[in-house]
């Protein structure tokens, strides 16, 4: 004997084998994670820190120097005192590289007890090349 389904047995067979299918694919692709050895979160806490310190000159504090962690785009500019406080938190041996426009660059490396910055930066000698040499009259190199 054959047993014929209704419309509605038809629609909720559909719906649980779509229901069915997609557990399925949810449970195969989701990625496995094993163990691995973990630094604890204190170590890690210890050796990654917010950096903050304070940029001037010989005449005073210098608003908007350029402060970027070497090799990344990451970055923060004083404010009008000379403040800065780093956006991430940094580990030991980060470089962080300052420059302002009229002063030398200069690289400061992070150190195990590194909290604090207090820089000093000096000016830098910015030559303008094509001066004009307003002695010589203008010559035309037309002949008449």
């Amino acid at each position: 004997m054959k047993t014929q389904l209704t419309l509605t047995q038809k629609h909720t067979f559909k719906t649980l084998s779509f229901v069915g299918v997609m557990i399925f694919a949810l449970l195969a692709f989701n990625p496995i994670y094993g163990q691995t050895n973990s630094v604890s979160t204190t170590e890690t806490a210890s050796k990654e820190r917010t950096i903050s310190g304070l940029v001037s000159t010989e005449d005073g504090p210098l608003p908007g120097v350029n402060i970027v962690l070497k090799g990344t785009r990451t970055g923060v500019n004083t404010d009008m005192k000379g403040k800065f406080i780093f956006p991430i938190k940094l580990k030991t041996g980060d470089i962080l590289v300052f420059s302002y426009l009229g002063y030398e660059n200069q690289e400061v490396k992070i150190k195990e007890d590194t909290t604090f910055i207090k820089l000093v930066l000096t000016e830098d000698l910015v030559e303008m090349i094509g001066a004009l040499d307003s002695a010589k009259p203008y010559k035309s190199k037309r002949k008449n």
